[in-house]
């Protein structure tokens, strides 16, 4: 999977002001506390970047059915900004940024604004959509001193396909982007129609995380994980969600002149949950698993299935590969063990320098869950990138 340059998906602020006040790597700005930073460890560039988000929600709120409850209820839909940026010297600034659709300004407003190590992010819920919006302008202010303004252009990329359950039934459903993983501000919710079909047009972007879940987690399913997921084009896909998640995927290779790529991941189960479910009514309580953490503090595989090769199915840009070396590690979380599993392919020919590929996964383990042998099933994708 190769992917195209978006120019507008990050801008070098070229409208700076004065050049005492050019906030570049090394250089010291008046009234800042300024510490030497590189925007790109691959690039070395060192001037400001500044890539801003706008989601527009294909609808304002959706339905949404809990298992447990008769009735459906609504979820309502956040149309959201998002800033994120980089060489700015450490301080306090204001922000001020105009939502734009050409010369007309549609949102208008100031925020608080703290660089640390010569990085920003916030976020700003809107009150409405703006599908119309061009681009952004900002600028920081600290006091009367602009240490930086200019115009970022926004660009989206249309996301659709289908989300289907593997045991053929319909839970309410959504999937959700984190830009810059988990601790990072602003996340994207696209729901899922009841049919598994979805479509929204999402920033153009390579996103951290894609969470793919429903109203039966930890009941009668779990997640669909996609880690580095490009969606700097617009794309279609097809996720499907089964008894087993996919967690921590991460693919990589090795700075030598052969073409093996390792993958790791962390699969969890939810036969192997249940059995903690004492009491039968299908699922587990706090209590429950409380009695499976302490489980876990002597075996990493109290929730994990225990995987062979052949269980698992790899795919890289879509092309079958074989695994040629599986193990598994166990790893540490603080007291607790749980299973990574880690696995070589030898691609050819071997991935390409400087594009973004896609490694999909597909795992079915059978269990044993009250007498019953049931095929717990998960699939994940991470994007893998060679340097």
């Amino acid at each position: 999977m190769r992917t195209r340059t978006i120019a507008c998906l990050v801008l070098a602020a070229s409208a700076l002001a004065g050049s005492a006040d050019v906030s570049a790597a090394g250089q010291t700005v008046p009234g800042a506390e300024a510490r030497a930073f590189t925007v790109s460890p691959l690039t070395g560039f060192p001037g400001l970047s500044l890539e801003v988000l706008l989601y527009n929600p294909p609808v304002a709120e959706a339905p949404w059915k809990a298992p447990d409850k008769p009735e459906t209820t609504k979820r309502k839909i956040d149309a959201v900004l998002v800033f994120y940026g980089k060489g700015l010297p450490d301080g306090k600034y204001a922000l001020a940024y105009a939502v734009e659709a050409g010369e007309a300004k549609l949102v208008q407003a100031e925020i608080p604004a703290e660089v640390v190590h010569g990085n920003f992010e916030a976020a700003v819920v809107l009150q409405d959509r703006y599908p119309s919006a061009t681009q952004v302008s900002y600028r920081f202010a600290s006091g009367a001193r602009i240490a930086a303004r200019g115009t970022a252009p926004l660009c989206w990329s249309r996301f659709h396909g289908r989300v289907r359950y593997v045991d053929g039934g319909w839970r309410s459903t959504y999937l959700e982007f984190h830009p810059n993983g988990f601790r990072s501000v602003g996340s994207f919710y696209v729901p899922a129609a009841e049919d598994g079909t979805f479509d929204a047009l999402l920033p153009a972007r390579v996103y951290s995380v894609l969470n793919v879940n429903g109203a039966g987690y930890s009941i009668d399913a779990m997640e669909r994980w996609a880690w580095d997921y490009d969606l700097t084009r617009d794309r279609e896909d097809d996720f499907a969600i089964g008894r087993t998640e996919l967690y921590a995927i991460r693919a990589f290779d090795l700075n030598a002149p052969v073409a093996t790529v390792f993958i790791m991941f962390r699969p969890s189960a939810l036969s192997r949950v249940l059995r903690y479910d004492a009491d039968g009514d299908g699922r587990v309580s706090a209590k429950e698993m409380a009695a499976a953490m302490e489980a876990m503090k002597n075996s990493p595989t109290v929730i994990a299935p225990e995987l062979k090769a052949e269980d698992i199915e790899v795919r890289l840009d879509g092309r079958p590969e074989k695994i040629v070396r599986f193990d598994m590690i166990p790893e540490y979380d603080g007291g607790l063990w749980q299973a990574q599993y880690i696995l070589q392919i030898f691609p050819e020919p071997r991935p390409e320098r400087g594009v973004w590929h896609e490694i999909k996964l597909e795992v079915r383990s059978k269990e044993t869950l009250r007498g019953r042998e049931i095929v717990d099933f998960g699939q994940g994708s991470v994007g893998f990138y060679r340097y």
